[in-house]
């Protein structure tokens, strides 16, 4: 067993680690990094990234489809492996390219998950690590699952590795993740059962807009088990029975031929032995942080998806990592804004928000303006034929802000972030009225939007 003291131990190389670790070193700091999985972390290996490479394809099998008739005669011919190939052209060469990066940024490089021994000491593989300054960007993975087959079922992170699509699946779970899984997968064309635990899919979005599409979604083939849960899987002559069970305990079971786990995902704190160091959690297992990303303890900090702040998404763990990082070897404290924040979920067509939601629009004592409005029928869905598009913007009303924005239709994952700037920097809506896009693009509806 080895000793080695750092200035600085940051267990976890995703985008948020890597940021903290390379700031660390350029301010002149001694720097160890060790990750358990490979370097990369979630959004370039098992997340964002290869997930837009399949959406893309998707994307365009889909366009193709909702023109078929408009001068389009036949669809696209598509071969699975020959995606998966250029999938990995992004994925494959991101563990080694990143710890190269942190070698020669002059960091050390350790591949083990780490646990602390004490609240400055890390133990993995048989050697022990103290750092003066501990930094732990862990991420989250799948959720572990207890029913009966539930070792039979792939994760969303083994979707993306998939050798064949299949020509039928069961989706178990309805929220960012379990959207895009199936309406990637069925736009490319496999049959797709989506089981959600709520009254609509995507429940972290506006109610009205998620409803919108799973009627879309109905209408073009795609099967919804609502307010359900699968309570079972078995393996059936090569195949699969799911058992659904309802909330009213009436069950149902699908043959299928494969079953994808994307029923929420948990912080990776389980190997860290946190209890050793005495660092707090919540009851989700998160780690407790300030607004400093600082924890319990004075010397140990966290950031991204394993803390209790922000939304699970890489830009918000960027973020928190640069304020992490100024705050440390800048001696530059500056707050961790995260509100508003853009989310965006890569369903077809898409679903984004950012702002204010129907429920704190609801609950709000302002003056609070709604502007909603199903939109298929405006140019930009139309010359695409989109099977359906809609917005809701909040705007308040004495002070001439929008305050919310939740879309729904081809460019939404484009068009948020003009709204987000328009609530971030407060413009004021007479403002955007005057103001000329280009047309006929997303932008240019906004005008016609706060008017709706």
């Amino acid at each position: 067993m080895s000793d080695k003291q750092y200035d600085v131990l940051v267990v976890g190389a995703g985008s948020a680690g890597q940021s903290v670790a390379t700031a660390a070193a350029r301010a002149g700091r001694s720097v160890a990094m060790t990750e358990g999985r490979a370097y990369g972390g979630t959004c370039p290996l098992r997340g964002c990234d290869p997930k837009l490479v399949l959406h893309a394809a998707a994307e365009a099998v889909h366009r193709v489809q909702r023109l078929s008739g408009k001068g389009f005669t036949a669809a696209p011919g598509f071969h699975w492996p020959d995606l998966m190939a250029w999938k990995r052209s992004f994925t494959e060469p991101m563990p080694e390219k990143a710890r190269t990066a942190m070698r020669e940024a002059g960091i050390d490089v350790y591949d083990d998950y780490a646990s602390f021994v004490d609240d400055h000491t890390l133990s993995f593989g048989g050697v022990h690590l103290r750092g003066k300054t501990i930094v732990l960007a862990t991420g989250m993975r799948p959720a572990p699952l207890d029913f009966p087959g539930h070792e039979h079922m792939l994760t969303s992170d083994e979707f993306l590795d998939l050798e064949e699509l299949p020509d039928e699946m069961v989706v178990v779970g309805a929220g960012y993740i379990g959207t895009e899984v199936a309406h990637i997968s069925h736009a490319l064309g496999c049959r797709v059962t989506v089981v959600a635990s709520g009254p609509v899919p995507l429940e972290k979005f506006d109610p009205d807009l998620t409803d919108l599409l799973r009627q879309a979604d109905e209408d073009r083939g795609m099967t919804y088990h609502l307010n359900s849960r699968a309570v079972a899987v078995r393996p059936d002559d090569g195949r699969f029975v799911v058992t659904i069970e309802d909330a009213g305990g009436r069950r149902t079971e699908i043959r299928t031929d494969r079953v994808i786990h994307c029923a929420g995902r948990v912080p990776n704190t389980d190997r860290l032995n946190l209890e050793a160091a005495g660092i707090n959690t919540d009851d989700q297992g998160r780690i407790k942080v300030n607004d400093q990303l600082q924890t319990n303890l004075a010397h140990v900090y966290a950031v991204g998806d394993c803390t209790n702040v922000g939304l699970p998404l890489t830009p918000v763990a960027g973020h928190a990592a640069s304020v992490l990082s100024d705050h440390l070897f800048k001696v530059k404290d500056r707050p961790l804004e995260l509100h508003p924040t853009p989310t965006v979920a890569f369903a077809l067509p898409g679903m984004a928000a950012v702002g204010m939601t129907a429920a704190e629009a609801a609950a709000s004592p302002r003056n609070i303006g709604v502007h909603y409005k199903v939109s298929t029928d405006w140019f930009h869905p139309r010359h695409r034929n989109a099977a359906v598009s809609a917005f809701k913007l909040f705007t308040d009303d004495d002070r001439g802000v929008v305050v919310g924005a939740h879309l729904l239709g081809p460019d939404a994952s484009e068009l948020i972030n003009l709204l987000y700037v328009a609530i971030r920097q407060e413009i004021p809506i007479r403002e955007l009225k005057r103001m000329v896009f280009a047309y006929p693009t997303a932008a240019s509806m906004i005008p016609s939007m706060i008017d709706g």
